[in-house]
C-alpha cells in the first residue's frame, strides 16, 4: 500500500507541474521570463538535505575495510548529502537480529538463488523498484540482459525487486607451486572436463603424509549453474523434474574427480570455504572453483605470486560455453526510510562511470551490456599484473532454463545439493540419489501446500 501510495503522490506532483507549465497563457514577459530562470537556478543549486544510509554486503569473504572502500565511500563521493554505511557479513543470525532491533539496511547485496531467498524474501522485504525507475528515466538496457533477466524470475507479477550489481567470475584459480612440486604443466584455457579429470589424477597423490587434491569446487553453483542448463521443475513449477539422462551424464563426468583415490570426501568438509582452507592456506589443492566468488589480494595475500586463472572447463561437445550467469544483486528493503537517496546509490553502483572504474581497479566484474569494459578489468592494479584476467568470464554463458519462478525453488534445490553429498561421498550412487532427492522434494513440496489450506 505503501508503495502505491508513494507511486500516487509522484504522479500528482507530475501532473501539478504539467497544469502550472501549461497555464502561462501564449503572452510572454522577459521579467517573469528571467525570474523564472533565476527561481530554477536557486532551485537546482539549494543542496540537499544530508541522509544517511546502510548497504549490507551478504558475502562472508568481504571484510568491513572492502566493503567501505568499494562500495560506501565511491557513493558519498557521487553524492555529498548521502552517508554510507557499509555492513558486512559476521554469521548466519545477523539479519534476524536486524528484524529484532528494527535496524535493517536500506540496501543489501546477495545473490539471486538463495542469498535473495533467505534474507528479503525470508523477511519480505521485497520492494518494487518499478516506480522509481519510471521516476528517475533509469535505463535497464545499460545492464546484461540475462543478468536482468536472473533479477525479473524472482518475481511472479514482473516487479522488479533488484538491480544487478556485479557478476561472479566463471573461471578456475590454480596454485603453481602444487604443479611445480609434482611436475606437473600449468593448466591451459580451454580445457575440458576430460582434460581436468587426466591432469587431476596426476596432481592427486599422498607426500610425507599430506593428501594432495587435483581440484575442488563449489558444489552449490556446479549443480544450480550446470552448463546443461537443467531445469528445476516441470511446466507446474510444482513438481521437481531434474532426474534426466543429460543432467546425469554431465555430472558423470565431474564426479570421478572426486572418486579418484585419494579424495575420500567424506573427510572434506564440503560446507567450508575450500580456499581458504585446503587452497591457500594448507596449499593442498592445486585447482579450485570458489564458488563465484572474485579472490582479492587479502584472500591470495599467502600465495604471494604464485597463482592464476584459466577458463572454467566445459563440455567437449559445448566448446567455450560456461556455465550460466550468476550476477551479484542490489536490493532495498521495504522498510528503508531513504528509499530516493538509497535508489539514487543504486543508479551509481550500477553506472557505466562506477562500473568501468571498479572494473579498471581489479574490485568487481562489471554486469553491463557493453563487454568491451571487461577487457578493463585489472589495469590500474598491481596484483593483476601479468595475469590471465580473460579467463574470468566464459566466452559464453549456458543459458538460464526457460521456467516460471516457483516458491519451491529452494527446496528443489536443496535436495539437488543432496545428489552432490551422496555421491561423492559413496553414501549412494548417482541413479540412487536422484530417484532420492526427487522424492523428498516432490513430498516437502506436498508438505508446504498442505500446510497453507
Amino acid at each position: 500500500m505503501r508503495n502505491k501510495r508513494s507511486l500516487l503522490l509522484w504522479l500528482a506532483g507530475v501532473m501539478a507541474v504539467s497544469t502550472l507549465a501549461g497555464c502561462g497563457g501564449t503572452t510572454k514577459s522577459p521579467d517573469k521570463d528571467a525570474n523564472a530562470e533565476s527561481a530554477k537556478e536557486n532551485v537546482q543549486q539549494k543542496p540537499k538535505e544530508p541522509v544517511e544510509i546502510s548497504i549490507f554486503h551478504y558475502n562472508g569473504t568481504w571484510g568491513e575495510d572492502q566493503n567501505t572502500k568499494v562500495f560506501a565511500e565511491p557513493i558519498t563521493k557521487k553524492y555529498p548529502h548521502i552517508k554510507v554505511k557499509a555492513i558486512s557479513y559476521t554469521g548466519p543470525k545477523q539479519l534476524e537480529e536486524m528484524v529484532v532491533s528494527g535496524t535493517l539496511p536500506d540496501l543489501i547485496i546477495t545473490t539471486p538463488g538463495p542469498g535473495f531467498e533467505s534474507t528479503i524474501r525470508k523477511f519480505e522485504g521485497q520492494f518494487d523498484l518499478t516506480p522509481l525507475i519510471k521516476q528517475y528515466n533509469y535505463d535497464l538496457n545499460q545492464l546484461d540482459p540475462a543478468a536482468v533477466g536472473s533479477v525479473r524470475s524472482l518475481s511472479t507479477k514482473n516487479e522488479l525487486f533488484s538491480l544487478p550489481i556485479y557478476m561472479s567470475p566463471n573461471t578456475l584459480y590454480y596454485n603453481k607451486g602444487v604443479f611445480d612440486k609434482f611436475g606437473v604443466a600449468y593448466p591451459k584455457d580451454g580445457m575440458t572436463w576430460d582434460d581436468l579429470y587426466e591432469m587431476s589424477k596426476k596432481l592427486t597423490r599422498s607426500e610425507n603424509g599430506v593428501q594432495y587434491r587435483g581440484f575442488l569446487a563449489s558444489y552449490v553453483h556446479l549443480m544450480r549453474l550446470n552448463q546443461v542448463s537443467q531445469k528445476l521443475f516441470d511446466s507446474t513449477g510444482q513438481k521437481v523434474a531434474f532426474d534426466t539422462s543429460e543432467f546425469k551424464n554431465y555430472l558423470k563426468d565431474i564426479f570421478r574427480i572426486f572418486e579418484l583415490p585419494g579424495y575420500d570426501m567424506d573427510k572434506i568438509s564440503l560446507e567450508s570455504n575450500v580456499h581458504n582452507a585446503l587452497f591457500v592456506k594448507d596449499q593442498t589443492v592445486a585447482m579450485i572453483e570458489p564458488g563465484g566468488t572474485l579472490l582479492g589480494e587479502e584472500s591470495l595475500a599467502a600465495l604471494g605470486n604464485q597463482w592464476d586463472f584459466i577458463t572454467y572447463p566445459t563440455m567437449k561437445e559445448k566448446p567455450g560455453i560456461g556455465y550460466q550467469p550468476y550476477p551479484f544483486i542490489l536490493s532495498m528493503f521495504n522498510t528503508s526510510k531513504h528509499k530516493e537517496a538509497a535508489f539514487e546509490a543504486m543508479t551509481f553502483l550500477t553506472s557505466a562511470e562506477f562500473q568501468t572504474a571498479a572494473a579498471k581497479q581489479g574490485t568487481l566484474l562489471p554486469v553491463l551490456n557493453d563487454k568491451s569494459i571487461v577487457k578493463l578489468f585489472g589495469q590500474d592494479s598491481s596484483f593483476y599484473k601479468g595475469k590471465n584476467v580473460g579467463a574470468l568470464l566464459p566466452k559464453q554463458f549456458a543459458p538460464v532454463p526457460a521456467e516460471p519462478f516457483s516458491e519451491f525453488t529452494a527446496t528443489a534445490q536443496n535436495e539437488l545439493y543432496n545428489v552432490f553429498r551422496k555421491v561423492v561421498t559413496g553414501k549412494a550412487d548417482m541413479n540412487t540419489a536422484f530417484r532420492e532427492a526427487t522424492e523428498a522434494a516432490n513430498k516437502k513440496i506436498e508438505e508446504i501446500k498442505a500446510g497453507k489450506k
